[in-house]
């Protein structure tokens, strides 16, 4: 193909000397440079992959979609008067829904980027654990059971092996459709020939993700631990999941389709603006039903653990938390963290409860897990819950300790309750420095001091610090800061500070809500300065350690 096919397959004349190019012509070079960049992304290595997806999300994307959000009214206006002065009213939700995609996208591009800021390895992927369980004949947690139950293994990867085939087909498909253009333009329709370049360098990329998800399939570890549906009618789920896109649709409908009769109320009757704006009302109520009943689809199918005996030690984070914050944590969460845009995203990024949250913020160092409180019908979503038998009486406490002991992180939400008291003092015997977060959750400061006050009281020996198999000194005893200034008990998010260690207990406390300097669109992204120098620490002493958990 020559350089003229190919300047002809992107559509029109481009004048590289005068720099004259074509408005089509240039809208295909950067859709080109977008898919390219996003190919070459994804074919790298895992962790390049992820932080350079971030920032583009969080830059590149929200520019494009920002600059096309402006060269809408611009562009249009000059460019085809006609059109819009009969469209104008139309063209402003589309900028509404660009300006929400571009903020939506800020983000996930933090997600993105934190998850390929770390490299906590799986304990299943070292070599050094691999070897060892070929000496020892151990047999991966994947499959343990306990008595009476029946094994769980990680499932087969014939979907991913399906869709990597599907994905060389089309691939091909794709790359053959320049050639096929240029040997019969007029065979085409017109955007297929003006596209076909773009179609073809597709294509190409297509093949090589094929090529990457078969490699996957037949080397992939699954890193989650295995789990069961928690209910037999999980399929209830689905259609709550359909029902749910068909109520945020139909908000959106709604709100959309009554905003160009508010714009344009002049010149309609004075009914349509009477039924409009309550219209408008009524879809976002509409939407906001709709990401509830999300919330309530993803709950429907969510998983248990049913022994504690398959996860394998240092392979996950284990959250302990007070079973009254549940309706709390687990709750949507209906307003964004305050800040400058605060009431501009919150239409778009209130989907999701805290607690899945913060298991997004800690899936860098493993899956989130939690016991789940006894006698609750379903299990909430976010960390994924097991269930420990309630008779006799505290029970629950050896297996409690034991999890602890085995997991690579601890997370625990301070509270008063007799029993989050006791696993706050296993915690402190029990743990490394490195391995235990603490979080503040909506308390006020006559409670904190209660918890400070009982965790003196206590005296917790003082503990010898390990370099390896050898004991190099005695660690002093451990405590909490002094009480924040900031805590507020009706504060409306469900998590205030976090606290963190450092090796010889000196801990820190951040203020998680800190927003006035540096606005936050979400829970996510505000746990995320909070836990930096803690993952920091634990990566640290994994790798002078080399152990995975206590």
């Amino acid at each position: 193909m020559g350089t003229d096919q190919i300047f002809a397959a992107l559509g029109g004349p481009v004048q590289l000397a005068a720099l004259d190019v074509a408005p089509t012509s240039a809208l295909r070079f950067v859709l080109i440079w977008i898919i390219s960049g996003l190919a070459l992304a994804g074919l790298s290595e895992r962790r390049l992959r992820q932080q350079v997806m971030g920032l583009w999300c969080r830059t590149v994307f929200p520019v494009l979609l920002g600059l096309v959000f402006l060269g809408i009214p611009w562009g249009a206006h000059k460019q085809f008067p006609q059109w819009w002065d009969r469209w104008w009213t139309h063209a402003l939700p589309v900028c509404t829904l660009l300006l929400g995609l571009a903020l939506w996208l800020l983000p996930q591009g933090a997600r993105l980027s934190w998850s390929g800021m770390w490299d906590f390895r799986y304990p299943l992927t070292t070599p050094e654990s691999e070897t060892a369980r070929e000496k020892t004949g151990e047999t991966p947690s994947a499959t343990l059971s306990a008595p009476g139950e029946r094994q769980l293994a990680v499932p087969r990867q014939t979907r991913l092996r399906l869709l990597g085939y599907l994905m060389l087909l089309v691939g091909l498909a794709g790359t053959a459709i320049p050639t096929m253009v240029v040997s019969s333009p007029h065979a085409y329709p017109d955007w297929v020939r003006s596209n076909g370049f773009l179609l073809g360098v597709t294509g190409f990329f297509v093949i090589l993700y094929g090529g990457k998800i078969l490699v996957l399939a037949r080397s992939r570890r699954e890193r989650d631990f295995p789990s069961l549906p928690v209910r037999e009618d999980a399929w209830v789920g689905a259609l709550l999941w359909l029902a749910a896109w068909l109520c945020c649709l139909a908000g959106m409908a709604m709100t959309f389709g009554a905003m160009p009769v508010m714009l344009d109320a002049r010149s309609r009757p004075w009914w349509a603006t009477f039924i409009a704006f309550p219209l408008m009302l009524i879809g976002g109520l509409v939407f906001t039903q709709g990401r509830k009943t999300f919330l309530r689809a993803r709950r429907h199918r969510a998983r248990i653990i049913p022994s504690p005996r398959i996860l394998e030690a240092g392979s996950y984070v284990l959250y302990l938390r007070p079973f009254d914050a549940d309706q709390h944590q687990t709750a949507m969460q209906q307003d964004v963290m305050p800040g400058s845009v605060g009431g501009v995203t919150g239409f778009v990024l209130s989907g999701r409860s805290a607690e899945e949250q913060i298991a997004d913020a800690l899936r860098p160092v493993g899956p989130l897990i939690a016991v789940g409180a006894p006698g609750e019908r379903q299990p909430h979503v976010g960390a994924v819950r097991m269930y420990l038998p309630k008779k006799p009486d505290k029970a629950w406490q050896e297996p409690v300790r034991q999890l602890m002991r085995r997991s690579r992180l601890t997370v625990l939400t301070l509270g008063t309750s007799e029993g989050t008291m006791w696993e706050l003092n296993q915690a402190l015997n029990l743990l490394s420095p490195q391995r235990l977060i603490l979080v503040i959750p909506s308390i006020g400061k006559e409670d904190y001091e209660r918890i400070r006050t009982e965790i003196d009281a206590t005296r917790h020996p003082n503990k010898p610090t390990t370099s390896g198999s050898s004991t190099t000194s005695r660690l002093p005893a451990p405590r909490l800061p002094d009480c924040p200034s900031w805590l507020a008990p009706d504060h409306r998010e469900p998590v205030q500070g976090i606290i963190h260690f450092a090796a010889d207990w000196t801990p820190t406390v951040t203020n998680v809500m800190k927003t006035h300097q540096d606005p936050r669109l979400n829970l996510f992204t505000a746990l995320l300065p909070s836990l930096k120098p803690a993952f920091t620490a634990l990566e640290e002493h994994e790798q002078r350690t080399g152990q995975h958990c206590c």
